[in-house]
């Protein structure tokens, strides 16, 4: 992780492009395009312009390793029909021996990672909004013997939403647009940034069954040297009975990030538990673990 996030031929902050919420992930990643996501605005600040007026979320989840995790969090408050603000933050820690030469532990690094972040998003017209996230990104590397690096930067994010259809929703948004991040001691490391495009259809079914089908085509943008495999893909399916239960299933392309994505849900007066699995999206020579607990709350 440590090479893969501070790599002269990849972006820093790489954080920023692990999935934070289990729904989401479920569905291979595809949600900009999600208008129920409560408070989560990671996909697309627009949004959080419709949905409850008030709705909260967090996940946990031991990625990869067990002194691997990610957390995220939301708040989001909609004061009236067009107008909705949200609070998000995005937490990565991870710690790992430190060895010389000859393969003797001599130490530990610790590195944790923190993205809070504000939104606002405003509905121009009755079937488009538009939404705009502002954030700070540290970066925080430590070892035993008291040597730390930090990282600080700013970045936005801006996207639209547009529902020409009842059952129809499409999202377009961009991603990490922002300054270099890096300290005194280098030149920086690009931000991940990303556009996303995609759509979701809720097709009509005979009660009490509700579906739906989203996927989203994504590119990163930062230069081609450091980008050879700029185009992901990822779209699933929410099959739900009654409002109460769900069963998802999707398929994640990221070049070496491929494969099956599953989750279920339950949901009662309001309050949602997820689990999203994604482990097999990862190379099975390290056997990961990836799974994410979501419990999310709204009016």
């Amino acid at each position: 992780m440590g090479l893969a996030q501070l790599g002269p031929t990849g972006p820093g902050a790489t954080f920023l492009k692990i999935i934070p919420d289990a729904r989401t992930a479920a569905l291979g990643g595809a949600g900009v395009a999600l208008d129920s996501l409560d408070a989560n605005t990671y996909y697309n600040p627009a949004n959080i312009a419709s949905g409850s007026p008030m709705a909260a979320t967090w996940t946990h989840e031991r990625w990869l390793w067990p002194n691997m995790s990610i957390d995220h969090a939301g708040v989001a408050y909609r004061p009236d029909e067009r107008l909705g603000l949200a609070a998000n933050v995005q937490y990565f820690q991870t710690s790992f021996a430190s060895t010389d030469e000859r393969g003797r532990t001599i130490g530990t690094t610790r590195w944790y990672d923190v993205a809070p972040s504000v939104s606002a998003a405003y509905r121009l017209q009755p079937a488009i909004s538009a939404g705009l996230t502002v954030k700070a990104i540290y970066q925080r590397i430590a070892w035993s013997g008291g040597r730390v690096i930090d990282f600080l930067t700013s970045a936005c994010d801006v996207g639209v939403q547009y529902r020409p259809l009842d059952a129809l929703t499409l999202g377009l948004a961009v991603a990490n647009l922002g300054p270099i991040i890096g300290d005194h001691t280098d030149a920086g490391y690009y931000l991940p940034r990303c556009a996303r495009l995609g759509f979701a259809i809720r097709p009509s079914l005979p009660a009490p069954i509700s579906a739906v089908l989203a996927a989203d085509v994504s590119r990163n943008l930062y230069p081609v040297g450091s980008n050879p495999h700029p185009w992901h893909l990822g779209g699933g399916i929410e099959l739900g009975a009654a409002h109460l239960a769900f069963i998802r299933l999707g398929y994640r392309y990221e070049h070496s990030l491929r494969g099956l994505t599953w989750g279920v849900g339950i949901e009662h007066r309001g309050i949602r538990i997820d689990v999203g699995v994604d482990s097999d999206t990862y190379d099975q020579t390290f056997r990961p673990r990836s799974v994410r607990f979501q419990f999310s709350w709204h009016l």
